[in-house]
């Protein structure tokens, strides 16, 4: 049989899932009494899934788009004869094609992971601050936040993406380059610079917002400390970003 206390927290769980898009600091002093995230999660996964799977056609062709060229650049494939070259090429294609398609599996997964590596900083941060937060709080809070930053974005980058069609990307970072952000401040960014800014988009600073504000709320983390930490977390998401597009050059 279910306590009243639990049916509050089933309760608060779903409004926070409204809350941290028209009312966070009432969603934040739930998540201070009652640190649940289970609806978060739910909402947060099922529209990331929904955005990855209406951005996999774009960044299928993407990839097909580039990748043959980069594979025929690579000294270990270009050294084979030419039949063995379009075999190997065919073969990667061929993997790249089913990742695409199952990429949506993993978010949940990403999700989590992401919560747990933003609880864990926000934790140390309220250590060294002497804040009142605890990595529950914290954790609720990051997969709450979720909803915005990952659930959202990726939704509404996937929708932006099939509305302008596949055949529109001619490779991995056109895709991310349509959602409005930092990027639009510099037109025609390519490499490393264009990685870098598509994290910069409104969905991530927007979760960056919402976490400072968590931070102060939900654990009373020092003002200054609250937005430099969700400040430095998202250059680091950018960072990765740029790491990635030089990599992928």
């Amino acid at each position: 049989m279910s306590t009243p206390q639990a049916s509050l927290d089933r309760r608060g769980g779903l409004a926070n899932v409204i809350d941290i898009v028209i009312a966070p600091g009432t969603g934040f002093a739930r998540l201070r009494q009652a640190p649940v995230w289970g609806w978060a999660f739910l909402v947060a996964s099922l529209l990331g899934i929904a955005g990855s799977l209406l951005l996999a056609p774009a960044i299928l062709h993407a990839l097909e788009h580039t990748l043959p060229a980069q594979l025929a650049a690579n000294p270990a494939i270009a050294a084979l004869p030419p039949d063995q070259q379009r075999e190997k090429i065919a073969t990667v294609l061929a993997v790249t094609r089913t990742m695409a398609s199952v990429t949506w599996v993993f978010f949940p997964l990403v999700l989590l992971f992401s919560a747990l590596i933003q609880a864990l900083v926000m934790t140390v941060v309220n250590a060294a601050t002497r804040g009142d937060g605890s990595f529950a709080k914290f954790f609720a809070l990051s997969i709450t936040v979720g909803i915005i930053g990952a659930g959202f974005s990726s939704l509404i980058l996937g929708v932006i993406a099939a509305i302008r069609g596949p055949a529109s990307f001619e490779d991995a970072a056109a895709v991310q380059a349509v959602m409005p952000g930092l990027a639009v401040l510099v037109p025609g960014a390519r490499g490393t610079l264009a990685g870098f800014l598509a994290p910069l988009n409104v969905f991530n600073i927007w979760a960056m917002v919402l976490l400072a504000l968590g931070m102060i709320a939900v654990g009373r983390i020092p003002r200054a400390a609250a937005w430099a930490t969700a400040g430095a977390m998202l250059f680091i998401l950018a960072a990765f970003g740029a790491v990635g597009a030089a990599l992928a050059r």
